[in-house]
């Protein structure tokens, strides 16, 4: 039986007659012991067995001393001096000698390590040296629970090769220096001349800058050209202007606050704006990096930068994602208590999704707003998170600048290196409060006098250097005199009004995706070119209405592709689902790319899109729409990980980057949407308020009262609706296949447009004829946003029913059985906002002398829906009082849980919506 390593822990220590007994097992029968005690075995045979020619004790001590430096590298982190405002911590009896059947060792006895970087052989002493050193210093390395040994290898040579002390030069030193004079400086600077203001300053771990400043020296030493970052409120001024190199006189403007919007709902706060630049690194080459805006909603970015990135990345033809670089600075707090983080970390690995490694760094202040770490975390360390993924975490003392400046390249290196994700937990604390208003000893008062009385890391890190020879006192002191005087010129020049805010320096390949252009009604209501060819259609649909001859589909599937074909003769109806391939298809052919992702995409929620089929026999992928042409752009209809907040963040970031293809997000039934709110009220919605970030992202949300339950009724228009201002959004509910196909198109086909539209989408009438429509319809034509009854002698109508979605046919049904088809018009709202003001009115004056009787009809219940969008627009457009409300009444909950009282009440709207007599059961 295979050794459990549940069993034993090194943490627990060992003794000889233990190791003996397991030794005498490996030699019987290497494969009964844990492949951890193979290898050091096998070590100890090669080392200890061949050069001392000892027998089973000395061997046995061999292995205690392979498992002492085991117990190092993955035990050493919980002993390592990490926390700079208490003083160096004992290393605890988990890592004595004694513990690990060393007690009586002679500390001079040479020993071979199997693979101690560094030392082939030592003395024990020297051999506990070099791990305390490595791994109880201001360096705790957590990474021994990765499953590549070529990753855990890599890392321990790195960082016991130079003991995690690579010993910098004096100008590596005195750069570090600088660039904490700078960041110190800053803050001082701001918190004397605007005394009160909100800044949330980096005071407590201003190491983060010189760490940022090397990260980019490295990076660019190793072929990156770009980074995007994103990171809260924590530091952020201090980025834009210390490392990304905003304008110093452009953020002293913002304090000033001398220019603003008078009654314009736009722009937001400072601390929460992006920023772009092309920085300079050592050698004089240049860097563009990005810092993605970001709401007072602490992690919501993260996956709006893997997105930005990956979609960066096939932009510039990074396809080894080794040249654009992801950066998330999170809150200690923030990271191990928002789920959004570890949807993310999810996402770091998966095919569709990853962009080559993200290096994570925590601004680990070891508090939350006032709550302390025992009550915001059940972890030992606020990284347990990035366990999930197994990614290594270097936690580093903030106060040691060397250390981090030495974790910032080992993580740069191992991410070009691996392509992986690595986290570094800055572990420091936070001179004032939350904010520089706050008073953090109600709350914290013994930290907070510790604080106080605690020198900066400048301060500190000066005397070190000083003490070195590297610098002298006169150097430091002109160091801070020249920081000030630089600061003070541009308040001066503000103040005075000399200083012209200079234009932000946009690299020439960011450009597009930086451009902005406020629209008018007008402009939204452009239809844009979206017919295509009837050759196109053609060409499009064959072939997405077949396999190859050799791939064996499911017996299931024939039929679907017979069918498909069957659409594209010359009477053939075009349904739904074919409606979106083609869209997608026509797109592709002319070199636009499609990226659709949500939960079963591939096949859709309800079997209808079939895009991505599966060979019966092999299992291997056949993805119709990449085989329309030679020259085509790339369609990944791709199977999300199980994330609505995460994916859509993703999806969000990946069309802010890309504004020429068509990204869409489909939800398994609209309702799920509910969990991507946050991304929905706070990117979505305001991006373009907020920080002038566009994005053409399409929402996919399955919708309609079909007797499924409170959970698979809704897309929650109403939200959506409550959501749109000032043209930032399109809502549409689209009720035929050409619709739908023109709506799609119009995404990419109005070049000045580019926002997002939400699009609520049929289930049951997925494969009902009625929404399927002719070629012509998409060989002419284009989106409509009202559509008008075809009744021909408008002034006999009685009543005109104003509807928008899947109800239009529930009311058609009726009226063509009650026979009212001469009497009831029903005219179909395609698109809710921006209102089609103008066709709404052109509609209404062939009815507006009949006197009909005006109704909203609508399932969802009263307080849901489009009503309150609606209402008032009919009051002003049609110059009525009374409109009469048909649908479910108002309530906390979208529809029924019983099939029978959704048929029930369904029935009663119809009737009551037409004017036709209804008796409910008794």
């Amino acid at each position: 039986m295979a050794h459990d390593p549940q069993k034993f822990s090194f943490a627990q220590g060992m003794n000889t007659n233990y190791l003996e007994s397991l030794y005498k097992s490996y030699k019987d029968d290497p494969a009964s012991v844990d492949e951890t005690w193979q290898n050091f075995f096998r070590g100890y045979e090669m080392g200890a067995e061949l050069k001392l020619g000892g027998g089973v004790s000395e061997s046995a001590d061999e292995a205690a001393v392979e498992a002492f430096v085991n117990a190092f590298r993955r035990l050493g982190h919980l002993h390592a001096d990490l926390n700079p405002l208490y003083p160096k911590p004992e290393i605890g009896p988990d890592l004595q000698p004694e513990a690990h059947g060393l007690a009586d060792v002679d500390h001079q006895k040479v020993f071979h390590p199997a693979n101690l970087a560094g030392m082939s052989e030592g003395t024990f002493e020297e051999i506990h040296q070099l791990l305390a050193d490595t791994y109880c210093g201001h360096i705790g390395a957590d990474f021994r629970e990765m499953n590549e040994i070529e990753m855990v290898t890599w890392l321990q040579e790195k960082m016991e090769s130079c003991r995690n002390q690579p010993g910098f030069t004096s100008e590596m030193q005195k750069f570090i220096l600088q660039k904490l004079a700078e960041a110190e400086g800053f803050e001082k600077f701001l918190q004397a001349r605007f005394l009160g203001q909100k800044r949330f300053s980096v005071e407590g771990l201003d190491t983060l800058i010189p760490m940022l400043a090397i990260v980019a020296e490295d990076a660019t030493k190793s072929g990156v050209e770009e980074i995007a970052m994103g990171m809260a409120h924590r530091g952020r001024l201090n980025v834009l202007v210390n490392f990304l190199g905003k304008n110093i006189g452009t953020l002293l403007k913002e304090f000033e606050q001398s220019e603003y919007n008078l009654f314009d709902i736009d722009g937001d706060v400072k601390y929460h704006q992006g920023y772009v630049n092309e920085i300079i690194v050592s050698g004089k080459k240049k860097l563009r990096a990005k810092l993605l805006p970001n709401p007072s909603h602490l992690e919501a970015v993260n996956p709006v930068v893997e997105g930005y990135v990956r979609a960066r990345q096939r932009l510039m033809g990074d396809e080894q994602r080794k040249k654009i670089v992801p950066i998330l600075i999170h809150g200690d707090a923030a990271i191990a208590g928002q789920g959004i983080v570890a949807e993310t970390f999810n996402m770091a690995r998966l095919p569709y999704y990853t962009t080559g490694g993200t290096i994570h760094i925590i601004t680990n202040n070891q508090i939350g707003f006032t709550t302390e770490p025992s009550d915001y975390r059940s972890s030992t360390y606020s990284s347990e998170v990035a366990k999930a993924i197994r990614a290594p975490v270097l936690h580093v003392n903030a106060d040691d600048p060397e250390a981090v400046a030495w974790s910032a390249q080992i993580a740069v290196a191992y991410r070009q290196k691996f392509g992986r994700d690595i986290v570094i937990d800055l572990i420091g604390y936070r001179r004032h409060g939350h904010n520089e208003t706050d008073e953090p000893s109600f709350t914290q008062p013994a930290m907070y006098q510790i604080i106080e009385s605690h020198p900066t890391v400048y301060a500190q890190y000066a005397n070190q250097l000083v003490e070195k020879g590297v610098v002298t006192e006169a150097d430091v002191k002109a160091q801070e005199k020249e920081v000030r005087k630089h600061l003070q010129g541009f308040l001066d020049a503000v103040r005075s009004g000399e200083f012209k805010k200079p234009e932000m320096n946009i690299p020439e390949s960011m450009k597009a995706d930086m451009h902005y252009e406020k629209l008018t009604h007008e402009d939204m209501m452009n239809p844009g070119k979206t017919a295509i060819s009837k050759e196109t259609l053609l060409s499009v649909g064959e072939k997405i209405s077949k396999v190859p001859p050799k791939f064996n589909i499911n017996p299931k599937l024939e039929r679907l592709l017979t069918a498909r074909a069957d659409m594209l003769k010359d009477k053939g109806l075009i349904d739904w689902a074919m409606a979106e391939l083609l869209a997608f298809g026509s797109l592709a052919v002319e070199g636009h790319h499609v990226r659709l992702s949500g939960q079963d995409c591939g096949r859709g929620t309800f079997s209808s899109r079939q895009a991505n089929m599966r060979d019966y026999k092999t299992n291997e992928k056949y993805e119709i729409l990449n085989h329309l042409s030679k020259d085509q752009a790339s369609v990944n209809i791709i199977d999300s990980p199980l994330s609505e907040a995460g994916v859509v963040g993703f999806e969000f970031g990946y069309s802010v980057a890309d504004r020429l293809s068509l990204v869409l997000w489909e939800a398994q039934f609209g309702d799920f949407a509910n969990g991507a709110q946050i991304i929905f009220d706070q990117f979505m919605a305001a991006s373009e308020a907020k920080w002038k970030q566009l994005s053409g992202l399409v929402l996919l949300l399955p919708h309609g009262h079909e007797g499924q339950g409170p959970e698979h009724s809704s897309g929650r228009p109403e939200r959506f609706l409550q959501l749109c201002g000032n043209l930032n959004m399109q809502v549409a509910i689209p009720t035929t296949a050409a619709q739908y196909f023109h709506v799609l198109r119009r995404q990419i086909h109005r070049p000045k447009v580019h926002k997002p539209l939400i699009l609520m989408t049929p289930k049951s009438l997925l494969r009902d004829q009625s929404v399927a429509s002719p070629i012509s319809d998409f060989t002419k034509g284009h989106f409509v946003e009202i559509i008008d009854d075809t009744i021909k002698d408008k002034s006999k109508v009685k009543r005109v029913v104003f509807c928008s979605g899947k109800v239009f046919y529930d009311l058609v049904k009726l009226r063509g059985e009650a026979n009212k088809q001469d009497e009831v018009a029903i005219i179909r709202i395609e698109q809710l906002y921006p209102f089609p003001d103008v066709s709404f009115v052109d509609i209404w004056k062939a009815y507006a002398k009949s006197k009909a009787q005006i109704v909203w009809c609508q399932e969802e219940p009263q307080n849901m829906g489009a009503w309150m969008h609606v209402r008032h627009r009919f009051q002003k457009h049609l110059s009525v009082a009374d409109v009469e409300y048909v649908g479910r009444k108002a309530s906390g909950t979208t529809a029924e849980g019983s099939t029978k009282a959704h048929a029930e009440e369904q029935k009663r709207i119809i009737h009551t919506a037409l004017g036709v007599s209804y008796s409910p059961p008794k």
